[in-house]
């Protein structure tokens, strides 16, 4: 799922910035340039809705950007947020399925030491991801 939301960049003192997402309390970093604070305000909306999602909480609506109260000097950005690809990124938690394969298959496969559990990933995976 892809998502949007308005970000403020607010230029501190030193010249850094802080970032922020004004629709998901806590959700701030602080960056030396626009990228860094882009790259990394990124990585804290997926992480933030990515637990949203798995603990079934309400994902805030992204406000209007013109809507987005800031400072004079602040600036209204959108980042958006790919889920999938974070989860990709991140995912290395297995979850234990059961298939079932006839029974001619799974002796093959066992006298061969071939893992059913790394076919079918593999399977899935040139499925989805190719």
């Amino acid at each position: 799922m892809n998502y949007v939301y308005p970000v403020v960049f607010s230029k501190e003192s030193d010249g850094s910035y802080c970032v922020f997402a004004p629709d998901l309390p806590g959700c701030v970093t602080e960056a030396r340039d626009y990228a860094e604070g882009i790259e990394k305000i990124r990585s804290g909306i997926c992480g933030m809705l990515y637990v949203m999602e798995r603990d079934k909480m309400q994902i805030p609506e992204a406000s209007e950007p013109t809507e987005i109260e800031r400072e004079e000097g602040d600036f209204v950005s959108l980042v958006d947020a790919d889920l999938f690809e974070y989860k990709r990124r991140i995912g290395t938690r297995a979850v234990r399925r059961t298939i079932s394969v006839p029974e001619y298959l799974d002796d093959m496969a066992s006298r061969a030491g071939v893992s059913l559990s790394q076919v079918t990933q593999d399977a899935l995976r040139a499925m989805f991801l190719q």
